[in-house]
């Protein structure tokens, strides 16, 4: 048997020593360190795209691809994301839309073969729920994904062309 000690910090600091197996001190601390990091999750500035879609931390990885990660991000071939960080000077898609991943998978003129339903403003968090939980959904997304990244010059006009 293994013990679990608690001291209490100070000059005359008291420790209590509790027996307990390995196993059991492994446990308590997996489960507390689930509790925090759900707590930080939940509370966090930051990452919130992918909060509404998982809001539930999990220790085991969650089955996403490259263009499905940067289709729930945001963060890949999007003038939003681009113009974000200047390295463009436009947010706008090729049609004259705000250029985000919902805009290409739902409503961009140059990907209709691609679209997914577009969703009611109300319903926009459950439909990103349902789309990045569900297998065919994701192989959806991959294939506007690839059109992105093998047409920019037709989705992205050179800065000046539509700002």
């Amino acid at each position: 048997a293994e013990v679990i000690i608690h001291c209490e910090v100070g000059i005359d600091a008291n420790c209590i020593f509790i027996p307990a197996p390995r196993n059991h001190i492994k446990s308590l601390l997996q489960k507390e360190s689930i509790i925090r990091w759900q707590k930080e999750w939940d509370n966090g500035e930051t990452g919130r795209s992918v909060h509404n879609v998982l809001p539930k931390v999990k220790t085991t990885p969650t089955p996403w691809q490259r263009p499905e990660i940067m289709f729930v991000t945001g963060h890949g071939p999007f003038p939003t994301y681009l113009k974000r960080f200047n390295i463009r000077s436009s947010d706008s898609c090729g049609c004259g839309k705000l250029g985000n991943p919902s805009h290409y998978a739902t409503s961009c003129l140059f990907t209709t073969s691609y679209h997914l339903t577009k969703p009611s403003a109300d319903l926009e968090p459950l439909w990103w729920k349902r789309v990045m939980n569900n297998n065919n959904s994701r192989e959806k997304i991959k294939k506007p994904m690839h059109f992105i990244a093998e047409n920019e010059t037709l989705l992205f006009p050179k800065d000046g062309d539509n700002n």
